[in-house]
């Protein structure tokens, strides 16, 4: 199965666009330091779909919301099982991958 990695910098506020199955998709990540834990918005070609979603372990943070743009997964990466904290997304201990809609369906 292929897979794209969406690379979170080390900034506790960030905003990028790139394109998810062919849409043009705008998110703002942002960390919280109260929950410590990431979370995101999402506007998909300019309409905002999701405001303030959290990034959890091991859950398609996407398909609860029909949006067709496929999967958004977020898994430990290494021999440690650790918690998408303020640390762990920008060094790569935690890493956001995303799978095309024809991927997941195959």
């Amino acid at each position: 199965m292929a897979y794209r990695e969406i690379t979170i910098i080390d900034a506790p506020s960030q905003a990028f666009t790139t394109t998810l199955a062919g849409k043009r998709c705008d998110f703002v990540v942002n960390y919280s330091t109260w929950a410590d834990r990431w979370s995101f918005d999402l506007d998909v070609e300019g309409v905002r779909v999701l405001s303030g979603r959290k990034i959890v372990l091991g859950v398609d943070l996407l398909q609860p919301f029909g949006l067709g743009i496929g999967s958004l997964i977020a898994a430990p990466w290494g021999d440690d099982e650790v918690e998408p904290g303020r640390t762990e997304l920008p060094s790569g201990r935690v890493r956001l991958f995303h799978y095309d809609p024809a991927e997941v369906a195959a």
